[in-house]
């Protein structure tokens, strides 16, 4: 690795850090003032799953060795932030809670966490479509040599995509030990998020689109969860 590459790397991993810490403080004071944790409204929840993001990268980022994905993370996580803060009635007051349900809290956290992950799919989607475009082109140099191996990236993709699963399943079953109603707009719209990614880890499963596609499909599906939030949080 040359110096200079290794140097941008761990600029961003310091940038990153800080980040993330500040976020977490935030996420944190943000609780105290509304006694709860900060998951209903739609700016609380646009700034839980940036949050989720960063902690999902400095999870799961280095182990599958993309390191550049911490370059594609933070402008959207800076951009669902500075939505958070534009979006009429922004961080309004909670109703006051007599008892906070541990379970309720987790099936929310665990849900919000899991379109995180899809979050990072739809980037890696991203990053693979615009790794083939150079090959296409072929404009070798610069930004390209960073990037992982296009194979590599088609992994990962599948693997955001799985942890989401997962995470959201738990978050599911969750809410049928609290017996919540399918009926429930919250239920609703997380079972509808769930059947479109195990229709995408299904088809990735077994390999009926070629990698490219299944970027497209990572890349343009998480339309579907980033609108929900809006009608989630306004039903």
């Amino acid at each position: 690795m040359r110096s200079g590459d290794w140097r941008s790397r761990k600029t961003q991993l310091v940038t990153m850090t800080l980040g993330f810490l500040l976020q977490t403080g935030a996420v944190y004071l943000r609780g105290q003032i509304v006694g709860q944790c900060p998951m209903k409204s739609v700016s609380d929840v646009l700034v839980f799953i940036a949050w989720s993001m960063v902690l999902l990268y400095f999870l799961v980022g280095p182990t599958y060795r993309v390191s550049l994905l911490g370059m594609f993370t933070a402008p959207l996580v800076a951009g669902l932030q500075g939505i958070a803060f534009i979006v009429p009635g922004a961080f309004p007051d909670y109703a006051a809670k007599a008892q906070i349900n541990a379970y309720v809290e987790l099936h929310v956290a665990l849900a919000l966490i899991s379109y995180a992950a899809f979050a990072l799919a739809c980037i890696t989607g991203v990053m693979y479509l615009l790794q083939e475009r150079f090959l296409k082109r072929h404009k070798i140099g610069g930004l390209f040599y960073q990037l992982p191996p296009i194979q590599g990236l088609a992994k990962v993709i599948q693997r955001f995509v799985l942890l989401g699963l997962v995470l959201l399943s738990i978050s599911l079953g969750i809410s049928v030990k609290l017996h919540a109603p399918v009926t429930n707009t919250h239920v609703l719209f997380a079972w509808i998020v769930w059947g479109l990614y195990a229709l995408i880890g299904f088809i990735i499963w077994r390999h009926a689109l070629s990698p490219r596609q299944t970027a497209w499909l990572a890349a343009v599906g998480f339309v579907i969860p980033f609108i929900s939030l809006w009608l989630v949080t306004h039903a």
